[in-house]
């Protein structure tokens, strides 16, 4: 079937940035990038835990954002986790994706 790609805008606290997200259809989890989280200087707190496919353990942080799907202007207000691991292996890392998005996400009107 190939990937599914979206253009997503990432809102924090201080500020927003257009992304390339990865819709993962075995993720039960929202994660952005530490860079990307920086970016929008969102505030972290807590311990954000979750097993990637590879199995690889990832430890994070929490962050509240506002991810807005670009073409249909639809938005979700969220807590994601914030981590650089998922994202640096050569797959994703290759075509600069910031922002993996879980299988169920529900973008509002």
């Amino acid at each position: 079937m190939g990937r599914i790609y979206r253009a997503v805008e990432i809102s924090g606290n201080g500020g927003k940035e257009i992304a390339v997200a990865i819709v993962d259809t075995g993720a039960d989890k929202t994660v952005i990038s530490q860079t990307l989280a920086n970016k929008i200087k969102t505030e972290m707190y807590g311990t954000f835990y979750a097993v990637c496919a590879s199995q690889t353990m990832l430890k994070g942080r929490y962050a509240d954002v506002v991810i807005t799907e670009i073409r249909s202007k639809k938005q979700t207000k969220m807590p994601v986790g914030v981590s650089d691991v998922p994202f640096d292996t050569d797959d994703i890392d290759d075509d600069g994706i910031d922002v993996i998005l879980e299988k169920n996400l529900k973008f509002n009107k």
